[in-house]
């Protein structure tokens, strides 16, 4: 049967989205994950992809062999506006977490290793950690593997109100209380520009299709066009602009699930 997620919902109807860790429904389990995972946005240097690509896959089983305590998870982009960037990511932990794998890195010398052996072919990099907010998520076991993760991420607006906020609560909650098929994860940039992105998880582009009754109109069954409308203008009311990427996980250069 083809998953049809919240995100898919929301784009069809705004016109506005690893593995991204193990993030389980969070009905069904006692406690959610840590909320932390760090992100890392590399962009090879145009024509040494694929020097890059070695030099990085080299270096992820070093960090492995090293006993690196985080799984380092690569994915690439499939759809969208740069798709030489190659996304790093490590999940789950918590603040004083970071501290830890601060010292640990030093004292492994993994930074030090991808300097001197993969520093060479990047332009530039960027570096964020990000929040989950697990409580209006919906990612139940074995229904995240990708290896397609669709995400839509919106800037948000400088000095939005809670209105925004709220509204992204309700229409979760909607979801996971009616049985919207699919899964999707929310998450908020720590560094850099604020935004908030929806990423879903998806076994093919054939499981991007839309739903046949958009998540605009099951809400509209459920509560009426004026209260539905309200709530969808509402969310858009925190946002700048946003957009729409495909990434694809490159189980080669990722590293084995530490779990």
């Amino acid at each position: 049967m083809k998953k049809t997620s919240l995100a898919t919902g929301l784009i069809t109807m705004a016109a506005f989205l690893l593995p991204l860790g193990a993030v389980a429904d969070h009905h069904e389990e006692a406690a959610a994950p840590p909320p932390l995972t760090e992100v890392w946005i590399v962009v090879p240097k145009a024509g040494m992809e694929a020097e890059f690509t070695a030099a990085a896959t080299a270096n992820l089983k070093y960090r492995a062999e090293q006993g690196d305590s985080r799984s380092w998870q690569a994915y690439r982009v499939a759809l969208g506006e740069n798709i030489r960037i190659v996304q790093f990511r490590a999940c789950c932990f918590d603040w004083a977490d970071q501290d830890a794998y601060e010292a640990e890195i030093a004292e492994k010398g993994l930074t030090q290793h991808w300097n001197e052996t993969v520093h060479q072919y990047v332009d530039h990099y960027h570096h964020y950690l990000e929040r989950m907010d697990a409580a209006n998520s919906h990612w139940p076991d074995g229904e995240g593997d990708g290896p397609y993760f669709g995400a839509t991420t919106w800037k948000v607006k400088q000095g939005a109100g809670p209105a925004s906020d709220e509204a992204r609560k309700k229409m979760s909650q909607f979801g996971i209380e009616s049985g919207w098929d699919g899964n999707w994860l929310w998450l908020s940039r720590i560094g850099g520009t604020p935004e908030t992105s929806i990423v879903s998880s998806f076994a093919s582009f054939a499981d991007m299709a839309p739903p046949e009754q958009t998540f605009y109109a099951k809400m509209v069954e459920a509560m009426g066009e004026e209260e539905t409308a309200q709530l969808f203008a509402d969310f858009a009311s925190g946002f700048s602009e946003s957009s729409y990427t495909i990434w694809k996980h490159d189980t080669a250069m990722s590293m084995p699930d530490n779990e």
